[in-house]
């Protein structure tokens, strides 16, 4: 098992004191994270939309003193408008949607000090208990 295998493990405010602490740096945490989604995202079907340039950007540059800082983080695709992203809501009806502002939780969340990676499955609006959208295909996580 690898440092970063360990690391994953560690929930966001264990992540965000390493790297306080500066024993971890933001981007080793968003590459070792980019590295589990490549890996595992055929099996699970859980990110549809990757933002990792964006996330590496994040990483590199001024990242806000949040109780989060440099920890990644996925987003759900559904009410979390990140600008220029597009935001399906998991349905065909609304794939080419892109927001041209970030919603306040996503506002919230970067002044927290997270890093995201992407965004993620999700049932169609929210509606079903299950994620098996049409748009994308079913979640096996």
């Amino acid at each position: 098992m690898s440092k970063w295998d360990e690391v994953a493990h560690l929930d966001g405010t264990a992540q965000a004191d390493l790297v306080r602490r500066k024993e971890v740096q933001s981007i080793d945490l968003v590459e070792a994270a980019i590295e589990r989604i490549e890996r595992l995202n055929p099996t699970l079907n859980a990110v549809v939309t990757p933002m990792y340039e964006e996330a590496r950007a994040a990483a590199k540059g001024n990242i806000s003193k949040g109780p989060f800082a440099g920890v990644p983080f996925l987003l759900k695709d559904l009410l979390a408008a990140y600008k220029g992203v597009p935001m399906s809501l998991g349905s065909e009806l609304m794939r080419n949607f892109v927001p041209d502002h970030d919603s306040e939780l996503v506002k919230r969340l970067k002044r927290a000090g997270l890093i995201i990676l992407g965004k993620t499955n999700t049932p169609e609006f929210g509606i079903l208990p299950t994620t098996e959208p049409r748009l994308f295909g079913p979640s096996r996580n």
